[in-house]
Formats: C-alpha cells, structure tokens, sequence
C-alpha cells in the first residue's frame, strides 16, 4: 500500500492506459483489423496531412466514400484530430460548411473509393465547392487477377500490332531473330 492517495493512483492508471492504447494504436498491423486499403490509405492521408499529430479517433469510415480531418476542441480545451466518414457528397458537404459547427476546424477532405483529395473551397456567394485531385500513388491498388488480364490484352495488343515479313519471323519469312532461321536450302 502506498502513501499516495488515491485520485493520483487513478490519474497514473489512466495516464498509463492511454499511453498503451497509443502504442498499440501506432503499430501497422492495427489498422488493418475491418478496414479495406482504401479507407487504411485515407488513414495514410490523414496522418501525413495531421503532420505527427495523433488522431485521436477515426469515426464511420467503413464503407465510407468520403473522409474529413477535423480539428477539435473539447470542453477542457485540449485539441485533438479526428478522422471522419460519410457515405455520399452531400454528407460532406454539410459537415464542411462554414460555421456548421463551433469550436472545430476542417483540414482537409478526401474521397476514399478514388483515393484522391478533396480541396474544398467557397466563392463568394457561400456556396461550398468541392474540387476533386489526382489520385494519391498507390491508393487504388490493382488486384493479381486485374493485373493479369491488362496484361495479356496488352499482350494481345502487341502481337497484333507486330510488324510482320521476312526479317521478322512472320509467314514466309526465315523464322527466328535476323532472319537466319536454319530453312533448307
């Protein structure tokens, strides 16, 4: 038993279990548990864009087709990140606009199924305009079987686009490569 009193044990207890669910949140296999590549590489963007600050939650983003990182502040005055979901444009459209919320600050938006960023801008009339980006490199990984298929069409592609005569192997040409096909004299 020790001299300290108990709201301190408390406090510590909780520090300490914080700090855990903070390093087991960092390791790159605990992302991975119910979310597709899609939505962990809009997880990729939110912390690039974060810059090292700890996203504290990642909320409604399975099966989401847009994301938002939103700053905000809780009643104690600490800010925090938070990376949000919405199924459709309007969705994002109404958590992004100006003074839709208090005391919270959108950072940036992005539109999961295409892997691209959304700049989200609004003209003078206060409309809220979204502009869509170029795809982030490696956001919209292609299956082993797409791969397969894109290349034997460009297979395909290329062999019938070969050019064919007697130098190059095709009918009544020599055979192999430089025309010296070893035909009989």
């Amino acid at each position: 038993m020790s001299n300290e009193p108990e709201y301190l044990q408390r406090l510590r207890r909780s520090q300490e279990e914080r700090a855990s669910r903070a390093e087991s949140s960092s390791t790159p296999g605990q992302g991975a548990v119910g979310l597709n590549t899609q939505e962990q590489e809009a997880t990729r963007w939110a912390r690039e864009l974060a810059r090292g600050t700890e996203l504290r939650s990642i909320r409604n983003l399975r099966g989401a087709r847009f994301a938002a990182l939103v700053r905000l502040q809780s009643a104690s005055g600490v800010k925090f990140l938070s990376l949000e979901g919405f199924p459709t444009r309007d969705a994002l459209l109404e958590r992004v606009k100006p003074g839709a919320t208090v005391g919270e600050e959108v950072l940036g938006a992005y539109e999961v199924k295409g892997g691209r960023p959304v700049d989200v801008s609004i003209d003078q009339a206060g409309q809220v305009l979204l502009k869509i980006g170029a795809p982030r490199p490696g956001a919209n990984p292609v299956s082993p079987e797409k791969m397969i298929r894109r290349a034997e069409a460009e297979a395909a592609e290329r062999a019938k686009t070969r050019p064919r005569g007697p130098d190059r192997g095709g009918p009544g040409g020599r055979g192999g490569p430089g025309g010296r096909g070893g035909g009989g004299r």
